[in-house]
């Protein structure tokens, strides 16, 4: 389980040179997380500790990816949760709760998607891979680690790429390509050779180491088993070297080389117990009570199998305890977010709330508004309607009296007709008459003899007449 929680640790931290310096940079985290109280430089503190403790122990990994989640939730850190759901999500697949692995690396995947953050997503994307992979389904692990892969020399990721491909010969193991695996493993241990990186270079060995033990090619098995050791004690690695020696007691037991394999796994036993690994413990003592069963000395292997076995349940309650935990805290968590997102909710009602009456009083100030303008526009008017009834008035009176003096002066003229009238039909009877008279003593033969007189007196009433008309035509002319 330590090594895989390795394999998870190499793609969520930087890789140090050396154990004693990856101690010592945990224990500056720890000494400088007292200072920083709370904001995103705790919640990035709080995600670099849970990334340093997968390495050493996965209880207080998944304490304070909890604690950062945690905060994350409350101060809406996205990056700062993506980050502790991705260590999470390696913690809950070193204890072999895939589903649980799965479910928090998705969450992880989620945010690292939204911030478009390429070198988080290829990360979980191969954390993913390596739960697919223990659960079996190889063809989904090698989907998502070539994905994986493809964003890692994107990025220009020297040692993701290597940690990759180191994923991607696993799963060709596990498919049954052991050639292609082979080939694979090759390529990470030459890159990590190159980064000089000597965890790196231990965990391609026992990988290699691994399946030429699957094709039961003993000696190649056992020398990668063998440099897997040695680079593991250059990299100062206990719990590599525990893995070495546990897989060169295997393999010694199984080419029946009993007492090579007695010699590895008690090593790798005490070693266990020394660091404290349990896992590592149990396995060397599943190792041993075959062993001892292999050569007959069943009341050792007797004792081995209980060693297993009460190891296998310390495990198994220690992951109970820790998980009830864990759980709890996150219930604690979800409950805050629940009554922090129901605060929200109800600043929200009231920030709503307070918009509408705002809106409100904005339309009830801008009718009145537009009521007053309407007053005053209407006071202008009355004001205007006035002042043109005072000109109109004054017009109507002006009006009045011209037209009285127009009906005087009409009725005047009329009446001056009627003088022309009346002076006319007498002025101008008389010469028309005796005109009228003369016309008539022409008619009589017998006056014909005094016709030129007639005619002469005919000429001077025609004459006079036309004086009359003249003067009624001058009248009528000075009086218009």
């Amino acid at each position: 389980m330590e090594r895989i929680a390795f394999l998870f640790w190499l793609v969520t931290v930087s890789f140090y040179s050396s154990h004693a310096q990856a101690k010592h940079e945990l224990d500056s985290l720890l000494n400088a997380l007292p200072r920083i109280q709370d904001g995103p430089k705790r919640i990035d503190l709080l995600n670099n500790l849970a990334s340093s403790y997968t390495l050493f122990s996965i209880d207080d990994a998944e304490k304070f990816a909890t604690q950062a989640i945690g905060q994350s939730r409350e101060t809406n850190y996205q990056k700062g949760l993506a980050e502790g759901y991705k260590t999470l999500g390696a913690t809950y697949y070193v204890k072999g709760e895939h589903d649980k692995a799965i479910e928090y690396s998705y969450e992880a995947l989620k945010l690292y998607e939204s911030n478009d953050d390429k070198a988080g997503q290829s990360d979980v994307l191969n954390n993913m891979a390596m739960v697919f992979t223990a659960r079996g389904e190889i063809d989904k692990a090698y989907d998502l680690s070539t994905k994986s892969l493809a964003w890692k020399r994107e990025i220009g990721d020297s040692l993701g790429v290597a940690n990759v491909i180191l994923a991607l010969s696993e799963i060709y193991m596990k498919k049954k390509l052991v050639d292609k695996g082979l080939e694979f493993g090759k390529e990470a241990l030459k890159r990590y050779r190159l980064l000089n990186n000597n965890w790196g270079i231990s965990h391609a060995m026992l990988q290699l180491g691994k399946m030429y033990h699957q094709l039961r090619n003993w000696p190649y098995a056992s020398g990668y088993y063998y440099e897997t050791i040695r680079t593991a004690a250059k990299a100062n690695d206990h719990i590599q070297i525990i893995e070495g020696n546990n897989q060169l007691g295997k393999l010694y037991l199984e080419a029946n080389r009993y007492d090579s394999s007695y010699r590895y796994l008690k090593k790798a036993l005490e070693l266990a117990r020394q660091q404290n690994s349990k896992t590592n413990e149990m396995e060397a003592s599943e190792y041993l009570a075959r062993y001892f069963s292999a050569i007959d000395h069943l009341d050792s292997s007797l004792y081995y199998t209980r060693e297993a076995s009460v190891l296998d349940r310390e495990i198994f309650d220690k992951q109970k305890s820790q998980q009830i935990a864990t759980m709890q805290m996150l219930y604690e968590f979800e409950k805050k977010e629940q009554m922090l997102t129901l605060r929200d909710h109800q600043i929200q009602r009231q920030y709503l709330a307070i918009v509408g009456v705002t809106i409100i009083l904005i339309l009830v100030t801008l009718f009145g508004y537009k009521l007053y303008i309407l007053n005053e526009n209407n006071k202008h008017a009355r004001k205007a309607l006035q002042t043109l009834n005072l000109e109109i008035n004054k017009l109507n009176e002006g009006l009045e009296e011209k037209v009285q003096a127009r009906t005087e002066e009409i009725r005047m003229q009329n009446q001056k007709l009627v003088e022309y009238a009346f002076f006319t039909a007498h002025e101008v009877r008389g010469p028309l008459a005796r005109i009228l008279g003369l016309v008539e003593l022409v008619k009589v033969k017998e006056l014909n003899h005094e016709r030129e007189e007639i005619i002469s007196r005919l000429q001077v009433s025609a004459n006079e007449l036309d004086d009359i008309i003249r003067q009624v035509s001058r009248k009528l002319e000075s009086n218009k």
